[in-house]
Order: structure tokens, then C-alpha cells, then sequence
């Protein structure tokens, strides 16, 4: 029998309608096909990115029902002959995306998460320093109402602890990061404390993280005073400035790009110019699985893109298209990421 010769592009069809590709031996297969030219890579590129559109229209009944309808056009029921299911799903795909590009610019797709309240400790109290009152688990982020007004975004992996007395609203981010938008109350300052400082604000919006002992404030719009706690000299901030610090150690201030500081807000992360390894170490806060790298020189190389939070395994496919790595499954919940040439 003479075996048909497949295009990539209906190559990438077939194996973006499989949901096994983290399983072996379709996991080395796939390896292999996108190592034979340039052509695969770019199909499945291509079509990879097509899917990312499904992936963040869960919200329209439309778009989840022809992501349906296309699904079922893959490799399924094994009955049918490969050839023809093969077709059926090159149809879908082309077909879909014609309407996805129109959908998408005319607007229909909301891309803004839509993060909810997780964790509350009701034993904590809301007017007294103490024990955390919210607080986000790995993969988790919440938005918290405070009761004067302010609202509170927490990031995966945070924990904030409210005090509002004696005339003050003090807040202690004791770890992860948060966004602060202020409501404005000229006569009871609003003060974030974090590793050995305080940022102060009135009504305003600002974005604060605590990282392996490093201090980041990045101030999105209003004013905001940063000064060691207690006492010291307070460093002020303008809209678009960011600044940074080491526990204990001088701080810095920097411009900084708002789109790029604040992209956690929207599920999403950017990273420019910067090592493997620590942009795996921002997704892992993200989902319960995770993302290790053994070898040096696979953590040392560099990455730029934007990529969804809480999706692994669409990282690990969309960094093996721009760097020479591949990721492998260790176990249910570990992924590594190793060189093509192993």
C-alpha cells in the first residue's frame, strides 16, 4: 500500500488535534518531526497560534462551540481512514481561523482574567498587625475588596495582612506581589509595608512585589512615597517609574514599562532578553506542575515573548520553536526542559 505524503501543514493539523503529546512515544515523534526542516516549525507555529485564540475565548459560546466543532474533525474515531480524518481536520482548522481573525478584530474577545476571592482567614483581624487576612495559593490569584474602598489584586502565591486603626490604613505584603489601587482619603494615608520599607500613597494605583528578597514598586498612575520603615528619606515616585531594592540595601529608581509590569493582571507574563531560568521560575508560581532545568546551559539561554500564565505545556511548545530545547515529561507533575541534542 503507498503510504500518503502529508504537507506540514496538515502535519501540524494532525498533531494539534492530539491531546497526548506530552505521553511517549508521541512525545519523541513530535520531537523529531519538527526537527526534519524548517517547514514543520513554521506550520506548527502557525497553527499553535491559531489554537491560542480558542484557548483565550472561554467566555464566548460561539467560539467554544466551533473550538468543539473542529476538534471533533481530528484524529477521531479511530474507525475512520487516517487520510480522511486527517483532511477533515486540516478543513476545520482553515475554516476556523478565517472566522477566528474576523472575530478577533472586530473586538468579541475578552482577554482580561477574571481572577476571583480564594482564601480569607476569617480567625485574622482586619484593624490589628498579625497573621495573614488574604492570601492566594500556587496558580490561584484573588481580588480583594478592602473596607475603605480599595481594591487589592493579588498575584499566585501572595499573602497581605490589613490593618486599619487609629486613623491609618496599613497593609503588609508578607510575600508575592500585589496591585494596589487606592481610594482616596487625604486624611488617613494608605502605607504598604515590605521588606524593611513603606510606600505611602493617597488615591492612587500602584504595583508591588517581593521576590527572593528583592523589593519592586512600580507606580501606574498618581504618586506614591517610598522610604525605608522606620524613618529614612522618602524616595517619590511619577507615573511609569519603578523602584528597586534589595533588602536592606540602597534603592534604585528606573523607568519602567507599564504594559510589560502589569501583564500579570491579564494572565499573561512578559519576559525581554531574559534567562531561561528565570522565566520558568516566574510560570512555576503559576500552576501545581513545574517547569526544572538541569543543565546550565539551557538555563543560561535567553528568551523575549509573552506567554499565558498557567499553561506549561503550551510554554514548553512555543519555546522549543524559538530556542533549541524540548520539554520532557519526568512525572505527573514534572516537566523538564532539556537540549535538542539529547
Amino acid at each position: 500500500m503507498t503510504r500518503e505524503v502529508l504537507t506540514p501543514a496538515q502535519a501540524a493539523a494532525r498533531w494539534l488535534a492530539r491531546d497526548d503529546l506530552d505521553q511517549s512515544p508521541q512525545r519523541e515523534q513530535f520531537a523529531a518531526w519538527l526537527e526534519e526542516s524548517q517547514e514543520n516549525r513554521d506550520a506548527w507555529t502557525q497553527a499553535d497560534e491559531m489554537w491560542d485564540v480558542f484557548d483565550d475565548a472561554d467566555d464566548s459560546d460561539l467560539i467554544a462551540a466551533m473550538a468543539r466543532a473542529a476538534r471533533k474533525a481530528g484524529p477521531e474515531p479511530a474507525a475512520k481512514p487516517f487520510w480522511s480524518r486527517l483532511v477533515a481536520a486540516s478543513i476545520a482548522v482553515a475554516a476556523v481561523s478565517a472566522t477566528l481573525f474576523f472575530g478577533a478584530q472586530q473586538g468579541w474577545f475578552d482577554h482580561a482574567a477574571k481572577p476571583t476571592q480564594v482564601a480569607v482567614n476569617e480567625a485574622a483581624s482586619l484593624t490589628a498587625v498579625g497573621r495573614a487576612d488574604y492570601l492566594t495559593g500556587g496558580g490561584q490569584r484573588s481580588i480583594v475588596d478592602l473596607p475603605d474602598g480599595t481594591r487589592v489584586t493579588l498575584d499566585a502565591d501572595s499573602a497581605v495582612d490589613v490593618a486599619f486603626a487609629g486613623g491609618r490604613r496599613d497593609v503588609r505584603l508578607l510575600k508575592g506581589h500585589a496591585f494596589f489601587d487606592v481610594a482616596h482619603d487625604r486624611a488617613h494615608p494608605f502605607a504598604v509595608q515590605a521588606a524593611g520599607r513603606e510606600v505611602t500613597a493617597l488615591g492612587t494605583q500602584f504595583d508591588v512585589r517581593l521576590m527572593s528578597g528583592v523589593l519592586r514598586v512600580v507606580l501606574a498612575e498618581g504618586s506614591v512615597s517610598v522610604s525605608s520603615a522606620p524613618g529614612g528619606s522618602p524616595t517619590k515616585l511619577s507615573p511609569g517609574q519603578a523602584f528597586s531594592a534589595q533588602a536592606g540595601g540602597e534603592g534604585k529608581v528606573t523607568p519602567a514599562n507599564l504594559d510589560e509590569a502589569l501583564a500579570w493582571k491579564q494572565g499573561v507574563v512578559e519576559f525581554r532578553d531574559q534567562p531561561l531560568s528565570e522565566a520558568v521560575g516566574v510560570l512555576n508560581r503559576y500552576t501545581r506542575a513545574q517547569i526544572v532545568i538541569k543543565d546550565p546551559k539551557v538555563a543560561a539561554l535567553r528568551i523575549t515573548g509573552v506567554f499565558k500564565t498557567g499553561d506549561i505545556k503550551r510554554f514548553g511548545r512555543s519555546v522549543s520553536q524559538v530556542l533549541p530545547v524540548r520539554m520532557v515529561a519526568r512525572d505527573a507533575d514534572t516537566y523538564e526542559l532539556v537540549s535538542m541534542r539529547r
